[in-house]
């Protein structure tokens, strides 16, 4: 089956969860008549604690992070890159959520269908090859450099996907529908910021994180956090 225009995506985040955690990379490549003719890559301060395995995972120094710019100073041009291209990524929700929901956060729509090499992995792959980005690669014979940085995981998902399509022509591959259930968010209000305002200078405790840029569950868990005398504020 012949697809050739997508855009390759790839995200390394604080964590998981889409409630709490944030991007800190983002990497992206335009692929047109199967050939990649754009790229797109930047590292994102997350303006909140950063757990040092992530740090030692990615290779990322927190010193980068923290003079780098914010999502929502690059979210228009990620969504500008992406133009009307379906996403590919190995595991493809997880990375659409995190760009949706801080496009979201800006008034920006961002809807997408999308293709998923782990999907695909897992319909072709034999039982005993383990289905994550290096495994599979390894499977057909790819050898993956530069392991959980952005850029070069989209770069390897998008070799993965071109072996899998000229292995298996017969295969029917369509792009899905990629639905995502986000909260709604909820600025922070006034009387909370300065109640927030109020305990960070009781505590003396320097804040990083730009508190206009809060949601307000976000400015609560970190009231509840100093309140219990914590002083991680990873939200």
């Amino acid at each position: 089956m012949s697809i050739s225009n997508y855009i390759t995506i790839d995200l390394e985040t604080t964590g998981i969860k889409l409630g709490r955690d944030k991007i800190i990379e983002v990497g992206l490549l335009k692929i047109k008549d199967a050939h990649i003719v754009d790229t797109f890559s930047c590292l994102i301060n997350p303006q909140m604690h950063i757990d040092e395995k992530i740090l030692e995972l990615t290779g990322i120094k927190k010193s980068e992070l923290e003079r780098a710019n914010e999502i929502h100073d690059v979210i228009g041009n990620i969504v500008d890159f992406c133009e009307d291209y379906d996403l590919l990524g190995h595991n493809t929700i997880f990375d659409y959520s995190f760009i949706k929901r801080d496009a979201k956060r800006v008034g920006i729509d961002f809807e997408k269908r999308g293709f998923d090499t782990y999907k695909l992995c897992k319909k072709i792959l034999p039982a005993d090859i383990k289905k994550n980005l290096t495994d599979a690669c390894c499977y057909f014979g790819i050898e993956r450099k530069n392991a959980h940085r952005a850029f070069s995981d989209a770069y390897y998902t998008h070799r993965l996907f071109r072996e899998i399509l000229e292995s298996h022509n017969s295969l029917d591959i369509e792009p899905e529908d990629m639905r995502v259930k986000l909260k709604k968010f909820i600025p922070i209000r006034k009387r909370t910021k300065e109640d927030l305002q109020k305990l960070l200078n009781c505590h003396r405790i320097g804040c990083k994180v730009n508190i206009d840029l809060l949601s307000e569950s976000e400015a609560k868990r970190m009231m509840d956090k100093i309140k219990s005398g914590s002083r991680d504020f990873a939200l």
